[in-house]
C-alpha cells in the first residue's frame, strides 16, 4: 500500500504487488520488489497504464511528476507474471510480460443484502457507489437526472468520499460517507443503480465493480456500455445508455416496469455476481500468484 515501510529484501517467495507501493513513486521500487519475488506477480485491475495525470476528469497536477502510467509500465516489465482484470489490460500487458493471466475483479455475493421488495418507491431512489475520483462521471449526468427529478420526483443517493455533492446534483441528492457496511446494505433499498463512464482508454480498462455490487444485491442497473460494462449489463439484464436522452429513457423504462419484471432482472444480476464471485475464480487466482490450490476435503 501507499505507506509501505522500510527496506525490501529478497525472499525468493511468491510476491504480489497491487497497484503501487507509494503514491509518490516512479516505479523503481515496484521494479525491485517484483524482481526479487519468485514469482513476482503484478496485479493490474484499473486503467493505470493511461493515468499520466492529464486524463479528462482524472487529471491532477500532483500525478504528473509521479505518473501511474510509468509505474504500470515499469512494474509490468519487471514482473514474472501479470494478472489483468480484463482483456483490455491483458492486451496492454502482453507486450511487456510473457505471462499474462486474466482474473476479473470479483465480488462476494453473500456480503450484500438482497433486494426483496421490487416495487418502486415513492419517490423513486437512484443510487451510486464511488469515490471523489469518480464523482465527475456522475456529475456529467446532472442534466438527465435533473429532468428525471422534474418529471418524476426522482432522488439520488450517493455513497462516496466525504465532501460536498456535485453542484448540479445537489437539489435532489443525499450523500453518505462510504463504509463497507453501507455499500453492502444500501443497494437493496434503491430502485436503480447507476454506473456512468466516459468512453476513453482509461475507462475501457475499468473492471465494472459498481455493476457487480448492484448485481450482487439484485438491483436493476443502468450504465455506460464501456469496456466490460457492456457484457456485464447484458448478463444482468441492465440497460445501456450513452446520451442524456438515452439515460432518461433507460431509467424511466426500468422505473415503469412491474415488480415481476424487476424481479427477473434481480435473478439475472445475482447469477452474474456468482459468475464473478471469489469462490468461482479462486483456483485461477491461486495458480496465478503461485499458491497451492485450496483443499477440497471435508
Amino acid at each position: 500500500g501507499p505507506g509501505f515501510p522500510g527496506r525490501i529484501d529478497s525472499t525468493d517467495a511468491p510476491t504480489l504487488l497491487l497497484r503501487n507501493v507509494r503514491r509518490f513513486s516512479r516505479g523503481r521500487t515496484e521494479q525491485r520488489i517484483l524482481r526479487r519475488g519468485s514469482p513476482g506477480v503484478y496485479d493490474l485491475d484499473d486503467g493505470l497504464p493511461w493515468d499520466d495525470g492529464t486524463l479528462p476528469e482524472l487529471g491532477r497536477w500532483w500525478k504528473r511528476p509521479w505518473p501511474r502510467s510509468l509505474i504500470a509500465e515499469r512494474a509490468a516489465g519487471a514482473a514474472d507474471r501479470v494478472i489483468a482484470g480484463n482483456e483490455v489490460l491483458a492486451d496492454w500487458a502482453a507486450s511487456r510480460c510473457s505471462d499474462v493471466r486474466v482474473v476479473p475483479t470479483c465480488v462476494e455475493p453473500d456480503d450484500y443484502a438482497p433486494k426483496l421488495d421490487h416495487v418502486v418507491r415513492d419517490p423513486p431512489v437512484l443510487g451510486w457507489i464511488g469515490s471523489a475520483a469518480t464523482e465527475p462521471y456522475l456529475a456529467n449526468l446532472a442534466p438527465a437526472l435533473s429532468e428525471l427529478h422534474r418529471r418524476h420526483g426522482v432522488v439520488l443517493e450517493m455513497i462516496s468520499s466525504p465532501g460536498p455533492v456535485p453542484a448540479g446534483l445537489a437539489p435532489f441528492t443525499t450523500k453518505v460517507s462510504w463504509t463497507q457496511e453501507g455499500a453492502a446494505s444500501a443497494p437493496a433499498t434503491w430502485d436503480v443503480g447507476l454506473m456512468p463512464l466516459t468512453d476513453g482508454l482509461y475507462e475501457r480498462a475499468k473492471c465494472g465493480y459498481k455493476l457487480l455490487q448492484y448485481a450482487a444485491a439484485g438491483l436493476p442497473a443502468v450504465g455506460s456500455p464501456v469496456g466490460v460494462n457492456r457484457s456485464l449489463l447484458t448478463g444482468m439484464q441492465g440497460e445501456a445508455a450513452t446520451t442524456p436522452g438515452e439515460w432518461i429513457d433507460a431509467i424511466e423504462a426500468v422505473l415503469a416496469e412491474s415488480a415481476e419484471d424487476r424481479a427477473v432482472r434481480a435473478v439475472a444480476g445475482r447469477t452474474v455476481a456468482r459468475q464473478y464471485s471469489y469462490a468461482t475464480w479462486e483456483p485461477q487466482w491461486r495458480d496465478a500468484v503461485g499458491l497451492p490450490q485450496a483443499s477440497t476435503s471435508a
